[in-house]
């Protein structure tokens, strides 16, 4: 059953009715009267240690009218004239009261486990997610770690560098209480958001992450001290077999992002950066080609983490892996999806230990990747988009790797393959609209 929060929306509707004076005393207040009395209401309004900048008139200033002003505010009597009974009836109606706004109590938010067919597996490794918690994401205030800016609000007086770099550490500080939140729950795998520090690797506004090494340290520490494995996936951009010399300067600066971030928290060699093939851009041997030239490039820092994925259109494994054993990269098998929509000339099964042994070459722990095609899915493009959960563990699989759960639902699609194969506790679970 899917959780849907019903909100109404409240209209207050006040009426208010103001009589017309029956008389306009027959002398008026001059122009030097009218200002210095909007002056004083404006300067009454303002504290008078104030530092800010003055405020602005009120609306109803350029309203003023000074007959209205000699009359006084309804129920007011000038000055000479007596109140009468007559006078309250007929020059003065008082508005109504307000009525009082209500709110509708918000619902709990409860979540539900659907039933699932139970399954045996002899996997022992971890089970992970990618980027975003999708419990922590509502909560209020949210937990999540990709904030993130338009260059418009870089440039703007009372924003600049200093306000994308809190949002950079507030994201930070929130990945803490994500790996936290994750071990509680049983999960000990996951990738980090490429977003963790926006505008690091762009040229124009990038900056060094010393500013918040103490912050970067702490979630190392937790993350080390509780036994989860942070990766992180550089984006569909960084490309290192671009043939313009400027696509390749630009993925050589993000890939020392991710890594001077990883270094500054503190990350094992475990904790590898991912990147795919990328274009083709005509011929694919001239690319691969280009891709070996422009990785010698890289620190030795990169090096260190850089680990190659297949994809489902440009490289498969079969592409993709003698390049991984001859340049000594890790591959990334990604996935038993994507390899059934660009399949490698063997199977999975045959290709498994040429794959294993590029992560062994460097004392890495493994990692593949997990995924399955939307419910319908019918062409390469539909079947490309991920589905909310998977239902089954991929054959052939290694007993003692870590697997990333490719899903819509993220942690919510992690819980439903524990329970499926006893791996471990669940104590929450959305319901899917794949599942309703």
């Amino acid at each position: 059953m899917a959780i849907v929060a019903n909100a109404v929306k409240h209209t207050t509707t006040t009426t208010t009715t103001t009589a017309a004076a029956s008389a306009v005393l027959s002398s008026r207040p001059s122009r030097a009267a009218a200002t210095a009395a909007r002056t004083a209401l404006n300067n009454r309004s303002r504290s008078p240690s104030s530092s800010l900048s003055p405020l602005p008139p009120s609306p109803r200033a350029d309203l003023y009218d000074p007959a209205a002003d000699a009359l006084g505010s309804p129920g007011d009597v000038p000055r000479g004239a007596s109140a009468s009974k007559d006078d309250d009836e007929s020059e003065v109606v008082e508005p109504p009261p307000k009525k009082k706004r209500t709110r509708k109590p918000k619902e709990p938010i409860v979540y539900t486990i659907p039933d699932v067919e139970q399954l045996t597996t002899n996997f022992k490794g971890r089970l992970g997610y990618a980027c975003l918690n999708t419990i922590l994401r509502k909560q209020k205030p949210p937990v999540f770690c990709s904030r993130t800016c338009r260059i418009d609000t870089i440039l703007k007086e009372d924003k600049g560098m200093p306000y994308l770099k809190e949002l950079a550490r507030q994201n930070v500080l929130d990945l803490v209480k994500l790996i936290e939140w994750n071990a509680e729950h049983h999960i000990f795998f996951m990738r980090m958001s490429s977003e963790m520090a926006p505008f690091a690797a762009h040229p124009d506004y990038q900056y060094s992450l010393e500013y918040m090494d103490k912050e970067l340290k702490a979630v190392g520490e937790v993350a080390n001290r509780l036994g989860v494995r942070l990766t992180t996936h550089p984006g569909q951009f960084t490309q290192l077999g671009s043939p313009r010399q400027v696509v390749v300067e630009n993925a050589y600066r993000d890939l020392e992002y991710h890594n001077e971030m990883m270094d500054r928290m503190g990350l094992g060699k475990d904790s590898v950066m991912i990147i795919h093939g990328g274009g083709v851009f005509g011929d694919k041997a001239v690319t691969l080609e280009r891709f070996k030239k422009n990785y010698q490039e890289l620190s030795q820092g990169v090096k260190n983490r850089l680990v190659l994925e297949n994809d489902e259109i440009c490289y498969n494994v079969d592409d993709l892996l003698p390049v991984c054993e001859e340049l000594n990269i890790p591959l990334v098998f990604a996935d038993y999806h994507h390899d059934s929509l660009f399949p490698s000339s063997q199977t999975p099964a045959e290709l498994m230990p040429r794959m294993l042994a590029t992560w062994q070459r460097k004392g890495i722990k493994p990692k593949f990747h997990l995924s399955e095609p939307r419910r319908g899915a019918e062409t390469l493009m539909e079947k490309r988009a991920h589905a909310d959960r998977c239902q089954r563990l991929p054959d052939p699989l290694p007993e003692d790797i870590d697997l990333m759960i490719e899903a819509k639902d993220k942690e919510q699609a992690v819980f439903h393959l524990y329970r499926i194969y006893n791996l471990a506790p669940t104590i929450h679970g959305a319901s899917s609209s794949s599942f309703l």
